[in-house]
C-alpha cells in the first residue's frame, strides 16, 4: 500500500506539472504545434500520393510525445552557441529537428531514467537513500546513453558518406562529361542513387533550384557531411566556378583522388586485420586448442603417475 500510494502521488504530481506548464506556455505550444503540422503536412501521404492509414502511433503516441517535448523546452538553456553546436551535430547525424526540441527530448529521457531507476531502487530495498542513489545512477545513465547515441549516429553517417563518395563523384564526373550542367548532374545523381550522401546532395540541389547561391548550398553541404574529402571537393568546385575553369577536369581529378584515397584506406584497414585478430586468437581460440590437443596427454600422465604410485 505505501508503494502504491507513492506511485499514485508521483503520477499526480507529474500530471499537475504538465498541466501547469501547458497553461503557462499554452500560446507558445499551440504556435509550435501549428508550425509542426504545416511542416509535416506531406508526411500524411505515402510515395504514391495516397493518404496513409490510421495508426495508433501517428494519432496518439507521437502527438503526446511531441507535447511532452514542447513542455520540456522550458528547461533548455537559452545559449545560442550551445544550440548552434547542437544543431550542427544533429545535421551531421541526419536528425531533422530543432536543437531546442532535441535537447528537451534528452532532458525528458533523463527524467524518465531517473524516476525509473529511483522507483526500481525503492522497490528493491525499500530505502529512500537507495532510491536516491539509484536515481542518480539513472540520471547519469540517461545522459551517457543520449550522448553515446548521438555520437554513434554521427560516426555511422560519416562512414556511410565516406564510402559513398567515390560512387557519387564518378557518376557526377561522367554526367558532366556527357554534357549535363553541374546542377542537372546533381539532380541526375540524386535520382539514380540512394544513401546518406545522396540525401544531403538532394537537399543542396533543391536549395540551388529554389534560388539559393551555389556557394552557400555547397558550403552547407560540406558542413552537414563533416567530411574532409567533401570539404576538399566543395572547395575545388567553388574555386573552379570562380576562376571559370572547366568543371569537367576538376571533377575527373577529384573523382580519381577520392577513389585512390578510398582504396588506400581500405588497404590500410585490411592490413590492421591481422593485428586485430591476434587478441581473439590468444584469449579464445588458443586455450581451446590447448585443451583439445594437450588434454588427452595430461590425462595419460595423470593415470601413469597414479598407477605408478
Amino acid at each position: 500500500m505505501p508503494v502504491l500510494g507513492a506511485l499514485s502521488g508521483a503520477v499526480l504530481v507529474y500530471c499537475l506539472l504538465i498541466l501547469g506548464l501547458n497553461l503557462i506556455f499554452s500560446n507558445r505550444i499551440k504556435t509550435s504545434q501549428r508550425l509542426d503540422e504545416a511542416q509535416n503536412l506531406n508526411n500524411s501521404f505515402d510515395a504514391n500520393g495516397q493518404l496513409q492509414e490510421f495508426s495508433l502511433g501517428n494519432a496518439v503516441i507521437r502527438p503526446f510525445v511531441r507535447m511532452l517535448i514542447e513542455a520540456f523546452t522550458v528547461f533548455v538553456p537559452r545559449n545560442e552557441a550551445y544550440l548552434k553546436r547542437t544543431d550542427e551535430q544533429l545535421k551531421q547525424a541526419g536528425i531533422r529537428m530543432p536543437a531546442r526540441n532535441y535537447r528537451a527530448g534528452v532532458i525528458l529521457f533523463m527524467a524518465l531514467m531517473t524516476f525509473g531507476f529511483a522507483g526500481l531502487g525503492y522497490l528493491m530495498r525499500r530505502s529512500p537513500l537507495y532510491a536516491f542513489l539509484a536515481g542518480v545512477i539513472g540520471l547519469y545513465a540517461g545522459f551517457v546513453l543520449a550522448r553515446f547515441s548521438l555520437k554513434s549516429k554521427i560516426t555511422k553517417r560519416k562512414n556511410e558518406i565516406y564510402h559513398q563518395m567515390p560512387e557519387m563523384l564518378d557518376l557526377l564526373s561522367v554526367s558532366v562529361s556527357a554534357g549535363l550542367g553541374f546542377d542537372q548532374a546533381l539532380a541526375y545523381v540524386v535520382q539514380k542513387c540512394k544513401g546518406a550522401l545522396f540525401d544531403e546532395v538532394n537537399i543542396a540541389q533543391r536549395e540551388i533550384a529554389l534560388g539559393r547561391s551555389r556557394r552557400d548550398a555547397l558550403t552547407d553541404l560540406s558542413e552537414r557531411c563533416g567530411n574532409l574529402e567533401m570539404k576538399t571537393f566543395v572547395s575545388a568546385v567553388l574555386q573552379a566556378d570562380e576562376m571559370g575553369a572547366s568543371l569537367q577536369n576538376v571533377l575527373e581529378v577529384q573523382a580519381e583522388t577520392i577513389r585512390l584515397t578510398h582504396k588506400q584506406a581500405v588497404e590500410e584497414e585490411a592490413q590492421k586485420l591481422s593485428i586485430k585478430m591476434l587478441f581473439p586468437l590468444v584469449f579464445f581460440i588458443f586455450p581451446v586448442l590447448l585443451i583439445i590437443l594437450m588434454g588427452p596427454a595430461f590425462m595419460s600422465i595423470k593415470d601413469n603417475l597414479l598407477g605408478g604410485s
